[in-house]
């Protein structure tokens, strides 16, 4: 019959024992019987992971010579050009006498108002000549002067050319020559300090205003 101290002892072995299995089991404590027998040493099966899918996708490189020309991105360059001062003396856009002149105060309604530019008469359907050789750069239905037009000259000049009968023949972007025509003379004006047919002619430097009959030479 087994004493008191033997009972404790193998209790306590088994609870030893016991608490082994767990660790074992929960992984916290190497498995014995991955151990070689005679080696001392652990033997790790390793564990295989899923490879991760690094490769990122690069678009190819194309030579120059795989450059084909008509893909090339095209880019928009407008180029104003530019003008220089003309050599030649301005002449008058027709022939006719002033009816209303520069700076001249004139009356609609009930309001005074300061002429810009000349007016000269005309006979109708007279032609408008450009005064200097420049760009078209404007070409509107004014609500005051009617059809009007502007060339931009060399030197910051422009020549405006008002109570035209209809459209111009002239667009903007287009190049003109000192005597060509530009448009004829109407009775398009609705606010103008002459009435009747006649051209409104005016003169700018650098946005200002002059007398057209102390730039041009008298007709």
């Amino acid at each position: 019959r087994p004493s008191r101290k033997t009972l404790l002892v193998g209790g306590y072995l088994l609870v030893v024992t016991l608490l082994l299995s767990a660790a074992v089991w929960r992984g916290y404590l190497p498995n014995p019987f991955t151990i070689l027998a005679g080696s001392g040493k652990e033997t790790v099966v390793p564990q295989i992971e899923e490879p991760i899918d690094t490769e990122i996708e690069v678009p190819p490189v194309l030579d120059a010579e795989e450059v084909v020309e008509g893909e090339m991105p095209v880019v928009d360059e407008r180029i104003t050009p530019v003008l220089t001062l003309p050599k030649v003396p301005m002449v008058w856009p027709l022939e006719g006498s002033v009816l209303a002149g520069h700076h001249e105060v004139y009356r609609i309604g009930n309001t005074l108002r300061a002429h810009v530019g000349i007016d000269i008469k005309a006979n109708a359907d007279a032609d408008v000549k450009a005064a200097w050789p420049g760009i078209v750069d404007r070409v509107t239905e004014d609500p005051r002067l009617g059809w009007l037009l502007e060339v931009r000259h060399g030197g910051g000049y422009v020549t405006q050319y008002a109570n035209l009968l209809e459209e111009p023949y002239v667009a903007v972007g287009d190049e003109v020559k000192m005597g060509d025509t530009l448009a004829k003379v109407g009775e398009s004006a609705k606010l103008d300090a002459s009435e009747g047919i006649h051209l409104h002619f005016a003169i700018y430097r650098e946005g200002e205003a002059l007398d057209p009959v102390h730039v041009i030479s008298p007709q």
